[in-house]
């Protein structure tokens, strides 16, 4: 007989036919009779579907005939087809995957994109990526892709799928199959969320899709934790972001359940190896991994295309991964920053007002100051550069052995130029810039000092 409960239903035949999968191999062998209802297939070809051996697949099949879920070994009686529909939510059959696309090489026939049309249109209205949050949409065909998959092997029919990021719009093409009991996205970019929550109102999908604006460094709310079967994910392309966004969507999956579709930029070997140990260390397989699946809109950075981890959880007891307020740095442009930068030099710049004509426009008259003062304070002169622009105004660089001084004239503006930065010779500087301002003696001037590789300090 029929359990209302689907998983307790999937446990006992489980045990009875002596399953180690569990309730997810037994719910795997329904959601492959069930789609395959109007075929009669191999159990060789049965088998490999399943990834259960013949034997332990007999078994299953027998117990499912004793729960009046076959009539057959092929066939699955009426009150079957029911339950299924009803309590898991199945809808399609294997013939709709092999209409849009073809499950060996993931490749969409164009002409069979009409059904996405209205997704396909939608997804036009994404706004431009914002960089520093390492976004870079997807074609829309590798949304599509993405949508069927996760339909083909059964994570999406009466699931609960959490979001973590949609720039791309999954969830706009995964609402659109209506079979789905929840869809909820999580993203920084509140362009991202009203997009998603529009497309929601206009298709009469509010209590099916919603987006929340949130910071994925930031501890979620109680109300969403564990309470998800499935998760979705393109992370900033960061070990430290793969491992947070893993972190966070476990928290947000039933305890010690769960799969996961994770999306992955081309690394190196050993980054490769880390964002690895770190599915192991959380408790995952890599139930597939494929190569370039996904393709991108102008991101050259990763080559145009990036990977696809198909990931299932190990049954086990876990716990709620809290880690606060997260502030480790997870976007490619938070890796490219020196985060212990120490001070790399001392630079002074000034702006000199009511210049007299003299010092403006005689470029001599400024170059031989400004060596005279380079020697006063001690600095080492190496080269000197002059250039006298047309109609009028003059510059002259002085490369030093410590970095260099430049000076730059406006005569239309009686305004001079000064900029001097050294290493390690804070006090030299301080003295080249007080004889300059006495020699040149401007109306008035303004003087900017910053320690580079420190935040300025405006004086």
């Amino acid at each position: 007989m029929l359990h209302n409960q689907p998983t307790l239903f999937f446990n006992e035949i489980a045990s009875k036919a002596n399953l180690e999968e569990g309730a997810k191999g037994v719910e795997r062998v329904v959601k492959i009779l069930y789609r395959y209802r109007n075929e009669k297939l191999s159990n060789k070809v049965f088998s490999r579907l399943s990834g259960i051996p013949v034997p332990v697949l007999a078994a299953v099949k027998g117990e499912l005939m004793k729960a009046d879920f076959l009539i057959s070994k092929h066939q699955i009686s009426d009150e079957g087809i029911k339950w299924v529909e009803n309590s898991l939510g199945l809808r399609f059959s294997a013939n709709f995957f092999d209409e849009f696309i073809n499950m060996r090489t993931y490749r969409v026939d164009p002409k069979y994109l009409e059904y996405f049309k209205p997704v396909i249109e939608y997804l036009k209205e994404r706004p431009d990526p914002d960089y520093r949050l390492d976004q870079s949409r997807s074609l829309s065909e590798t949304v599509i892709k993405r949508a069927l998959l996760m339909l083909e092997k059964g994570d999406v029919e009466g699931k609960r799928i959490a979001i973590l990021g949609d720039d791309d719009g999954v969830s706009i093409a995964l609402a659109y199959l209506q079979c789905a009991r929840e869809i909820f996205v999580i993203d920084i970019d509140s362009r991202i969320v009203n997009l998603i929550n529009h497309f929601a109102a206009q298709n009469g999908l509010k209590d099916t899709l919603i987006a929340e604006k949130w910071d994925i460094r930031s501890s979620f709310p109680t109300e969403w934790l564990n309470k998800f079967d499935v998760f979705e994910t393109d992370p900033p392309y960061t070990v430290s972001g793969f491992e947070v966004f893993l972190i966070q969507a476990i928290n947000l999956l039933k305890i010690g359940e769960g799969r996961g579709y994770l999306s992955f930029g081309l690394k190196t070997p050993q980054d490769s190896w880390r964002c690895q140990q770190l599915l192991l260390q959380y408790g995952f397989i890599v139930e597939e991994f494929l190569r370039d699946f996904n393709k991108y809109l102008g991101s050259t950075i990763l080559g145009n295309s990036s990977n696809l981890y198909i990931i299932d959880r190990v049954p086990q007891k876990t716990r709620k991964y809290d880690f606060g307020d997260y502030l480790k740095e997870i976007y490619t442009s938070d890796e490219k920053k020196v985060k212990t930068l120490p001070t790399i030099g001392f630079q002074i710049v000034a702006e000199f007002y009511g210049v007299k004509k003299e010092y403006l426009t005689n470029i001599d008259l400024l170059t031989s100051l400004l060596i005279e003062g380079i020697s006063r304070s001690g600095l080492k002169k190496e080269e000197i550069f002059q250039k006298e622009f047309s109609p009028h105004g003059v510059s002259v660089i002085a490369i030093l052995l410590e970095s260099h001084a430049h000076i730059h004239t406006w005569p239309e503006w009686d305004y001079l130029s000064l900029d001097i930065f050294v290493c390690e010779a804070e006090e030299k500087a301080e003295k080249l810039f007080q004889f300059l301002l006495k020699m040149i003696d401007p109306i008035d001037y303004h003087r900017f000092q910053f320690f580079r590789g420190k935040p300025p300090e405006v004086v």
